[in-house]
């Protein structure tokens, strides 16, 4: 299930929902091992997408909570896994974005994860949700991803990549003017 997640097929939010007790599990089990904590980190960040802040707030928050606890677990077994840094950020993001904390989080994440095609894609689709302070503060870590993206090696991932947020675009024009992502229709 989380493989099907993380690929983006469309999944039941009732099959969500029903391994949510099995992530859980793995936490309150102590479970280091990286495929368990990778596919429940997911599995409780995808029932954080199917609640709605708006709507059902105690379920939000709660669901919120699972999610936190489960990430500082996941960093706590793996602190060295770029992609838990980034989701993370996200995590923080959704309560309140602190540029600082960003700052923290997407260094880590480059850090550890700098030329990960799936994290580098994922990182590189969040700085488009950034505040312009977090943008600022995290200019060079937005650089130094453009750069990994731009480069030769990158030329595949550019097809696939969604079309660069105006913050993006404008380090793009910046660091590598030459490069072309490709405009996706809307």
């Amino acid at each position: 299930m989380a493989h099907r997640l993380e690929s983006g097929t469309p999944t039941a939010t009732q099959a969500v929902r029903e391994l949510v007790p099995v992530a859980e599990g793995v936490r309150e089990a102590g479970i280091c091992q990286g495929i368990f904590v990778k596919s429940g980190y997911t599995i409780l960040l995808a029932e954080l997408d199917t609640e709605n802040q708006d709507t059902g707030y105690d379920s939000w928050v709660m669901a919120m909570e699972r999610a936190a606890a489960f990430g500082r677990h996941a960093l706590g077994c793996l602190p060295t896994n770029g992609d838990f840094w980034l989701k993370l950020a996200r995590l923080h993001q959704a309560t309140g974005e602190q540029p600082g904390e960003m700052l923290q989080f997407l260094n880590n994440s480059q850090l550890y994860a700098p030329a990960e095609p799936q994290v580098l894609a994922a990182r590189y689709a969040f700085y488009g949700h950034l505040t312009e302070a977090s943008l600022q503060l995290v200019g060079e870590i937005i650089a130094n991803d453009v750069r990994a993206i731009c480069s030769a090696s990158g030329n595949d991932m550019r097809r696939f990549l969604a079309s660069p947020s105006q913050a993006v675009q404008r380090v793009i024009n910046d660091v590598q003017p030459q490069c072309v992502i490709p405009r996706k229709p809307v």
